[in-house]
């Protein structure tokens, strides 16, 4: 009897942090997109900087892990993205034919979410968000020299969540500079830096295995 009095003070507090704690763990896809956000270029064929617009669309797909203590929550995830940008510089200004204005940007991106339930399917969430740049293509050629293929960047958004299946949106924003230094054909010493901190939106759809 000693024992087994024992034995249900033991299970007792086991059984509340179970409760409590909870791990969950899916796999995620989703689009990235953003339309005719206006930016800052600065091209040195051109003799002062110029505003220009940029379209960032793409889409995502990796793994998540989901730890739960009551209504809060830490998200990490692993996600392989692919982003075609283009930018839209006026012809009047500089031989676009020169300049690289569109490219694809092949990356690993691994955000760190803290999260908060309000209700009992909808959820708010930010956190850090990490950027690997595996690689940068413009059409046949492969585009190495990048400032950093190593960022940071900040997520924050919204998710709702139904049986097996949440969907969520964020907005990104960048902390560090996009410098791409490569001109197709360099006119003398001039060459081609586009610079932005990044804005992007993303929607994304999880599934809890």
């Amino acid at each position: 009897m000693k024992n087994i009095f024992l034995l249900i003070i033991i299970l007792i507090p086991l059984n509340i942090s179970a409760q409590l704690v909870s791990l969950d763990y899916g796999v995620k896809a989703g689009i990235n997109f953003n339309s005719q956000l206006n930016i800052t270029a600065n091209i040195e064929s051109i003799s002062n900087k110029i505003n220009i617009f940029e379209s960032r669309n793409g889409q995502h797909i990796g793994v998540f892990l989901k730890l739960s203590v009551q209504k809060f929550f830490l998200r990490p995830e692993l996600n392989y993205t692919q982003i075609k940008n283009r930018y839209d510089i006026p012809y009047v200004l500089v031989r676009t034919e020169n300049i690289v204005t569109d490219f694809k940007q092949n990356k690993l991106d691994i955000p760190l979410m803290f999260g908060y339930k309000i209700f009992k399917n909808l959820n708010i969430f930010t956190g850090p968000r990490f950027e690997f740049i595996k690689n940068v293509d413009y059409k046949d050629i492969n585009i190495e020299d990048l400032k950093n293929d190593y960022r940071v960047g900040l997520q924050f958004g919204i998710g709702l969540k139904f049986s097996r299946f949440e969907i969520d949106f964020r907005a990104e924003r960048g902390f560090e500079k996009n410098e791409i230094n490569y001109m197709k054909e360099s006119i003398g010493t001039k060459n081609q830096y586009i610079t932005s901190t990044g804005k992007l939106y993303l929607l994304s759809l999880s599934f809890y295995l």
